[in-house]
């Protein structure tokens, strides 16, 4: 089976949950590999690059009528989401530490997990 009918099979199974958190682990990956010492500027361009625009898409998805969390939730997550686009559009003129946007996005992947584990439990 070619890689791409594999993909296709994958993404088909997954859940748009199952795919945030794919797509939050890859980012996650990325940063803390940028945040390693000796790490290629390059590499720390495409994290936080990759991480901004990834809490740009969620942001959005947060922002629209069809998204089902609470109101409080959404709002909550939105203002994560302001900071760690800021954070990492910062970061990249400044040599800061991403410790901050590695452990932001860690937690939403816990909690992510955790939601989607009792999603199935139930």
């Amino acid at each position: 089976m070619s890689y791409t009918a594999y993909a296709a099979v994958q993404n088909a199974m997954e859940t748009p949950r199952d795919l945030e958190i794919r797509a939050i682990a890859h980012v996650t990956r990325q940063l803390t590999e940028a945040n390693a010492p000796g790490a290629e500027p390059l590499t720390r361009v495409r994290a936080l690059n990759s991480n901004a625009k990834l809490w740009s898409i969620l942001v959005q998805d947060l922002s629209t009528p069809e998204n089902a969390l609470p109101e409080m939730i959404k709002a909550s997550y939105i203002s994560l989401g302001l900071f760690a686009h800021r954070t990492s559009v910062a970061a990249l003129t400044a040599p800061a530490d991403l410790t901050t946007l590695i452990g932001l996005n860690t937690d939403i992947l816990e909690a992510l997990d955790q939601q989607r584990q009792a999603s199935l439990a139930a």
